[in-house]
């Protein structure tokens, strides 16, 4: 959303909102669907491959199995290879995402008495390893493969829902492939009825993570609610918060699908009155899990809108104010991925309404503080755009905050944090550092912070 207000100051943006993690770490970006998250997905299937050899010789060795008719062992054995490497180096996931390698996937997984259902989730899972980009995701749908993917998902009653659901989300990487997707007649209703609401809950997991991605746009998100998801989503989020037995990547996913739905005022109206605020209020209140926090965060700054004070009010009537103060305080020191949910969620907060009320209840309530420690914390780390999220958010509050604002949080020693953040920061950093400071001590709307 490009729209702005007040002056020109930039209304922070949802983003895409991909179920993935970007974490630095030795020079390159981490995502959620690593090699080892894959494993934790599908432990009955993932086990260590005995093979070696690089992108091009697995592609041979695939082919020549397949045409010997060989054992399928000895075929999952390369599978399991070809994921791994798929998933850790983009470079092999390019060579492995061919015409020839994808021929030879759907060959097997049509092949129903060669293969049973583990050996279609090993097939699966490979398949959605190599779906790394929107080049591949397209020459897949060419290929058929999104289709057979379809058809196992709507037709399957079997453990194949779950990695016909995580193939499917890795495949939908566009707009246009969303839009193919969900036109396809009952598939949302197999989705729900067979994946979300399942007992199992790999499968019900990574199916909210599914229904979750295919919402790219406000059409897509009319869609779902026309299918009756607003309901379902929020009856399931209550589901997972409420059971003692759920891990926390259950209610990620659930808060995730909630977050995604929340596209315009009137969907998020339906989401809260259907009762998803008091989850997400009490998961930022008692939560110590960084992923739990940066989701629920995540999502209680969806909901919000430029001047949706309605809203807003909901949200802080349930405590959202005091879960937010708290979440940098439980952090471990190495994680600030959440840090940008809460900078975020801050910002909405401020957009949502233009008098003094929002952000009275916010300092009062100690985000003002906790958002200084936790930029002086955060700034150790190397994570630029965390540091940056941290400063919007202090700008936001000095723009739109007033007088009251400004001078809180020089009393709690903003400046001089800016500036310390400022001098040993990367120049985009140090940029709205300096134009945060300039905000703070009222000479000037920080409303280009950012471009």
């Amino acid at each position: 959303m490009n729209s702005s207000a007040g002056g020109g100051c930039r209304i922070p943006r949802v983003g895409m909102l991909n179920p993935t993690r970007r974490i630095a770490h030795k020079g390159r970006t981490l995502t959620l669907w690593e090699w080892g998250d894959v494993a934790t997905q599908f432990p009955h299937i993932c086990t260590l491959s005995r093979l070696s050899g690089g992108a091009s010789e697995l592609a041979a060795a695939l082919h020549a199995e397949i045409l010997r008719f060989g054992d399928f062992a000895k075929l999952s054995d390369i599978l399991l290879r070809m994921q791994k490497i798929a998933l850790e180096l983009e470079e092999d996931a390019r060579t492995l995402a061919s015409a020839s390698v994808f021929h030879n996937l759907m060959a097997l997984l049509n092949n129903v008495r060669r293969v049973d259902h583990n050996g279609r989730t090993i097939i699966l899972v490979t398949l959605g390893a190599l779906a790394h980009d929107t080049a591949s995701a397209n020459l897949m749908t060419r290929f058929g493969v999104t289709q057979k993917v379809i058809e196992l998902l709507t037709n399957s009653q079997s453990d194949d829902i779950g990695g016909a659901a995580w193939c499917l989300s890795r495949i939908c990487r566009s707009n246009e492939l969303a839009d193919n997707i969900l036109i396809k007649p009952n598939l949302i209703e197999s989705i729900v009825k067979k994946g979300l609401l399942s007992d199992v809950p790999r499968t019900s997991r990574l199916s909210a993570w599914l229904l979750g991605g295919l919402v790219r746009t406000d059409a897509h998100a009319d869609a779902m609610a026309a299918s009756g998801l607003i309901q379902i989503s929020v009856d399931n989020l209550v589901r997972k918060t409420s059971s003692p037995n759920i891990v926390p990547e259950d209610i990620c996913a659930a808060t995730y699908l909630v977050a995604r739905l929340s596209r315009s005022i009137k969907l998020s109206k339906l989401l809260a009155r259907a009762g998803c605020v008091r989850q997400l209020a009490n998961s930022l209140q008692t939560s110590v899990d960084p992923d739990v926090l940066n989701w629920s965060a995540r999502a209680i700054g969806c909901l919000m809108r430029p001047n949706s004070l309605d809203l807003a009010n909901i949200l802080l009537e349930a405590g959202s104010a005091e879960g937010l103060a708290r979440l940098p305080r439980v952090l471990p020191d190495d994680e600030v991925e959440p840090l940008v949910s809460f900078a975020f969620t801050i910002q909405r907060f401020v957009c949502a309404e233009w008098g003094g009320g929002t952000r009275k209840i916010l300092v009062e309530a100690g985000v003002i503080d906790s958002l200084l420690s936790a930029l002086r914390s955060a700034s150790d780390v190397p994570a630029p755009h965390v540091h940056i999220e941290l400063v919007r958010a202090i700008s936001f509050l000095c723009d739109i905050g007033g007088g009251e604002v400004r001078k809180e949080i020089v009393r709690a020693g903003g400046v001089e944090i800016l500036r310390e953040v400022a001098e040993s920061a990367q120049p985009e950093v140090a940029k709205v550092c300096d134009i945060a400071v300039t905000s703070v001590t009222g000479k000037i709307w920080s409303r280009h912070v950012g471009g």
